[in-house]
């Protein structure tokens, strides 16, 4: 009977064509449990036999490759090389000569040594670099390049093969006791134990039976002494040895069983040293029976002291007293009746079990035993039947790696970093009347937990704030993670973002769903951001946890006072500030201090620049809704509130068209339109207004004018001329704070006679008076009083 099958890669060599299918070993373990025939091993290597009998036919090959073949060191070190490997970067003939004086002049130089002797003759780039093109050499399947203080540098293979004289450590093989091929005999195969049932000699093939279950499996005798040989099968052992029984007793023996122990063996010592022994609460009978439980301890399991162990504990009769038959329908209403989507009480299916025994006439057990019962049951389990996997997720167990492969958090700055989106548990005030919560969106550095980039808005999250967080990143570093970890969130599936990804050669890897656990760098920065900064900000909307209790007085919206700009200001000097220099917990240091520490000793990486250039922004520019738009005779095209415009516009051909567009959230002076197979920049109809302006002070002013147009009715649309008159309030403002301001510097020095009341005093409106100089008061002009 034949199956579909597809192999993971179909690779083409010179000399060979070759199906390959890549699994982990646990994996292929399994799998040659429950399908012998089918999968197994073979001169050391596994072998999938449908695979390879179909690439026969075509004089093929089809292997299987196991996730312990991966030198996991190698693989750490090739990808902390990538940048070299992969991006041009050549060191200067002088600098290479210094490097190989430093080797030459101190044999057994460390890496790590390496890098502090270079200071400004050479830098960890140059190192990392002569590295990559075998220039110089280590051992890369051995040492730890993110380990620089256990690498040693050589000149070259041949050195490091006349200096080594430590011999490398070789796989260790499991060590497997006897296994006699009778029936009977226990085998552990892998981590299952499974029992051989019979040994057909003249076929050569052994039948094996997995411990729980009815069937048996064959293999032939071969397969069999193959996974021996590997160490994949090794025999039971069924006596334990002293020392392990010796363990175990004083692994069970609490701390007063060993504190009673003690002063039993202090006595029992005294007797068998010939010394008499009294003790007011301790008969002589008793003294007598701790020394024959010593002497029997002793020849029993080489050690005496744990024949002194209290053992309290096993006093009584602890065996279960309920029938097989009640404890079965316990097991039973647990499973049908209380772990069900019905989410029914303990006590309520406590009853319906009375009822049940009543009806087949069997004892019942008391309420106490049904809920130890229940209690016994795993907890995650039990709440992923009642209520799902999500409410259950946090009660799941945690992963831990037996193996260490590759770091979580990447080998160095810059390697790994997560995405993700918050709205922030505050209301923004808009236009005195409404108010906002906003969104903010994070990029992390995992290494160093550094925040490298942030987005604030008002726009619920979308493709266009993971494009924007990526050009801040720029900015900021000229230069993108290897890796961009992210959630299953559908803006991070969008076209545009993982064109851009792809463009720079960036890798994103996606967390499981429901799975917070995997996003604990970010989520964290997010609980510390909202506890220790947004909630102490007036208009947090900690209360509305509890809608019922919040009345008008004290809920948020009523009481909002930040704007947008404002909270971008607080924000920025919070993360460069506070959270920069708040010492991290895991790392024992700050991100500011860890990002410093990494770039000193992986390298600053210059050929990994990228600069911030109308290029690189036209690649981040997201699309509008619908992504086309209309070409109006004259006008050009509406978009984001306003009509855009370029020369070519006026083509006709071009005229009541629709084109391709994209938009700068930074910039909403400036559009583009994909025109004649090439970007086109076009120009807001209010330019001239916008034109100078910062990007932070456009991207900030657009934003909050867009969210309060939203807020108003769908029918009024904002405009370019709604901007350039914020902007002329704005400036107008200015201005006048500028001429207050003035004023008071010079009344500080002077006063000076500004306006002209009547006839009486022109002539002394342009006079300057000094206030330090003798005045004649017949000079001065008498007003009166002022009448009311």
């Amino acid at each position: 009977m034949a199956y579909w099958y597809t192999a993971d890669f179909f690779v083409i060599e010179k000399e060979r064509a070759y199906w390959v299918e890549w699994k982990t070993e646990e994996e292929l373990i399994k799998k040659s449990q429950e399908k012998p025939d089918r999968y197994f091993r073979k001169n050391g290597q596994w072998e999938f036999a449908p695979g390879k009998n179909y690439a026969e036919q075509f004089d093929l090959d089809f292997l299987v490759r196991s996730s312990s073949e991966i030198n996991w060191i190698l693989q750490r070190n090739l990808e902390f090389l990538e940048d070299y490997i992969f991006k041009e970067y050549v060191p200067e003939e002088t600098t290479v000569l210094k490097i190989k004086e430093a080797i030459l002049s101190s044999p057994g130089l460390t890496l790590f040594e390496l890098i502090q002797i270079g200071e400004e003759q050479f830098t960890a780039d140059d190192i990392y670099a002569l590295i990559a093109n075998n220039t110089i050499y280590i051992d890369l399947y051995n040492d730890l390049i993110s380990e620089p203080k256990n690498v040693t540098v050589y000149l070259n293979k041949e050195q490091y093969k006349g200096f080594s004289i430590v011999e490398k450590s070789s796989r260790k093989r499991k060590s497997s006791s006897k296994i006699d091929l009778k029936s009977g005999q226990k085998i552990l195969w892998g981590d299952t134990a499974w029992e051989i049932l019979h040994y057909d000699r003249s076929n050569k093939i052994l039948f094996l039976l997995q411990d729980g279950e009815k069937e048996h499996k064959e293999m032939p005798l071969e397969v069999f002494e193959s996974l021996i040989s590997d160490g994949y099968i090794e025999g039971v052992n069924n006596n334990v040895s002293n020392n392990d029984k010796v363990t175990e007793l004083i692994m069970q023996a609490n701390e007063i069983d060993l504190e009673n122990a003690n002063k039993r063996y202090e006595v029992v010592i005294k007797v068998l040293n010939g010394e008499k022994v009294e003790l007011e609460s301790v008969t002589q009978r008793t003294i007598r029976n701790w020394v024959k439980k010593y002497k029997d301890a002793e020849e029993l399991y080489g050690n005496g002291f744990v024949g002194l162990l209290p053992k309290t504990k096993d006093r009584g009769n602890r065996e279960d007293k309920l029938p097989n038959e009640t404890k079965d329908l316990m097991e039973q209403m647990i499973t049908e009746n209380y772990a069900t989507i019905k989410s029914k009480s303990v006590r309520e299916v406590y009853r319906e079990f009375l009822v049940k025994c009543e009806e087949l006439k069997i004892p019942h057990a008391s309420y106490k035993a049904f809920w130890k019962a229940v209690n016994r049951r795993s907890k995650y389990d039990i709440e992923r039947a009642r209520k799902g996997r999500r409410a259950s997720y946090k009660y799941e167990e945690f992963y831990f790696e037996l193996e260490f492969t590759t770091p979580k958090h990447g080998e160095r700055v810059f390697n790994i970093a997560h995405i993700d989106h918050t709205e922030l548990d505050i209301e923004l005030d808009i236009n005195g009347k409404e108010s906002a919560r906003p969104w903010l969106t994070l990029m992390i550095d995992a290494f160093s937990r550094r925040i490298l980039a942030f987005y604030l808005t008002f726009e619920a999250p979308s493709y266009r704030s993971c494009m924007m967080v990526i050009r801040e990143c720029v900015k900021n570093y000229n230069r993108l993670p290897n890796y961009i970890v992210v959630d299953g969130g559908k803006e991070f599936n969008s076209v545009y973002f993982e064109s851009l990804l792809a463009f720079h050669k960036v890798h994103k890897k996606e967390r499981p769903a429901a799975k917070a656990r995997f996003g604990n760098v970010v989520e964290r920065v997010f609980g510390i951001t909202n506890k220790f900064f947004i909630h102490n900000l007036q208009g947090n909307t900690q209360i509305t946890k509890n809608v019922r209790q919040v009345t008008k007085s004290v809920n948020p919206k009523n009481h909002a006072v930040w704007t947008l700009e404002l909270l971008h200001e607080r924000i920025d000097s919070w993360i460069k500030n506070v959270h920069d220099n708040m010492e991290n917990p895991t790392l024992g240091q700050t991100p500011k201090e860890a990002f410093e520490e990494s770039i000193a000793i992986s390298g600053s990486r210059p050929n990994t620049y990228i600069p911030y250039n109308d290029t690189f922004i036209l690649m981040t520019l997201p699309s509008p809704s619908g992504k086309v738009r209309k070409v109006h005779p004259g006008q050009g095209i509406k978009l984001l509130y306003s009509y855009y415009w370029c020369n070519e516009f006026r083509d006709p051909k071009i005229e009541n068209t629709k084109v391709e567009v994209k938009y700068d959230p930074f910039n909403i002076g400036i559009a583009y339109a994909f025109i004649n197979n090439e970007w086109v920049k076009c120009l807001s109809e209010e330019y001239k207004y916008l034109h100078g302006k910062t990007e932070k002070e456009i991207k900030l002013i657009a934003e909050e004018i867009r969210k309060k147009k939203s807020l108003q009715s769908r029918s009024n649309s904002i405009t370019a001329k709604m901007i350039a008159r914020f902007i002329i309030e704005s400036e107008s403002i200015e201005e006048k704070l500028n001429e207050e301001k003035n004023k008071v510097a010079e009344v500080k020095r002077d006063f000076k006679v500004v306006e002209v009341q009547n006839d009486v005093d022109k002539d002394y409106s342009k006079k300057e008076i000094n206030v330090d100089e003798d005045i004649d008061e017949d000079e001065l002009v008498d007003y009166g009083e002022l009448s009311i």
